[in-house]
């Protein structure tokens, strides 16, 4: 299965987009923080995300894929994907060096994790990718951390906290009284967040902004709006001088920020690894499906 290492082009990116707080701005932060690949389906729609396990001495140790709705956030399939059969680690461990004295919130699920980290909290929110144990608290030797366990989970959470001792342990009790049908932290928050509105919604609300009556009609007759397009005196004398509007959308100006940074790293080197349906480049390096090992950019020479 060939993957982005880390690629905007996911059904994550676009669930995060439909909510008006998810700007731009938000969800370059977040895959800084957390490096997000995506499979690559081939046929131009966007991909599963790849949640990247990177561990303190930045290296990827494994991935989780999640088979997701784009549209309403819905998880049908997760599965790990390992890169090199590394050892996991905790997904987000990587930021625990940069962050020495803060909380950290431990969370189930990697989705739960990066969601929470956009929204201001005093903690750093990692993920185990499975239930939570107390082999997961290894690596957290000396820190305080929060537990945030799923619905339903929070009496299995204290057993397990009465049993470690190597760290300042606290079980919240969040989602047990929390009202309404959330499993986890993330869905409770981001069903308190606004949707961006549609074209139409948009439209719509700039009809009322120009002329409220209009808007009325539209609403009591039940019309579906198309589009709206003002015209004044410079519009009609610019009309036949315009150019036609180009179909295709221009690219994301953060994915096409990635995109060249990753094809700056192979300019003057042998792209033919770059290029091979059977080798990928990860953060560790090119790993070549083949030969089952990391190469020098293309100087592995499997006989392709």
């Amino acid at each position: 299965m060939k993957a982005e290492v880390t690629s905007f082009n996911s059904t994550f990116f676009e669930y995060l987009s439909s909510f008006i707080w998810f700007n731009q701005g938000r969800l370059a932060a977040l895959m800084e923080r957390y490096p997000t690949g995506a499979t690559t389906p081939g046929d131009g729609s966007a991909g599963q995300p790849i949640f990247w396990h990177i561990n303190v001495a930045s290296q990827i140790a494994g991935g989780r894929i999640v088979t997701m709705d784009s549209e309403t956030g819905k998880i049908y399939d997760n599965s790990w994907y390992y890169q090199d059969g590394q050892t996991t680690s905790l997904f987000g461990e990587h930021l625990l060096k940069d962050c020495p004295d803060r909380t950290i919130a431990l969370v189930k699920d990697e989705m739960t994790a990066a969601i929470m980290s956009c929204f201001p909290t005093p903690y750093v929110w990692l993920a185990t990718g499975r239930e939570i144990a107390t082999s997961d608290m290894a690596s957290l030797t000396g820190r305080t951390v929060v537990l945030f366990p799923d619905k339903g989970e929070y009496d299995r959470c204290k057993e397990i906290a009465s049993c470690i001792t190597n760290v300042h342990l606290h079980v919240s009790d969040v989602m047990e009284s929390a009202q309404g049908d959330f499993q986890n932290i993330a869905q409770m928050v981001l069903s308190q967040q606004s949707l961006r509105p549609t074209e139409a919604e948009a439209a719509l609300m700039r009809i009322e902004e120009a002329n409220p009556n209009i808007a009325r009609l539209v609403k009591a007759f039940d019309l579906d709006v198309v589009g709206i397009s003002p015209i004044n005196d410079r519009d009609k004398n610019n009309t036949q001088e315009s150019e036609p509007i180009s179909e295709e959308p221009e690219e994301d100006a953060v994915v096409q920020s990635i995109m060249s940074e990753q094809e700056e790293r192979w300019h003057g080197r042998n792209p033919e690894c770059h290029m091979c349906d059977l080798s990928h480049e990860s953060i560790n390096g090119t790993y070549c499906n083949r030969l089952n090992r990391y190469v020098e950019y293309g100087k592995g020479n499997c006989g392709r």
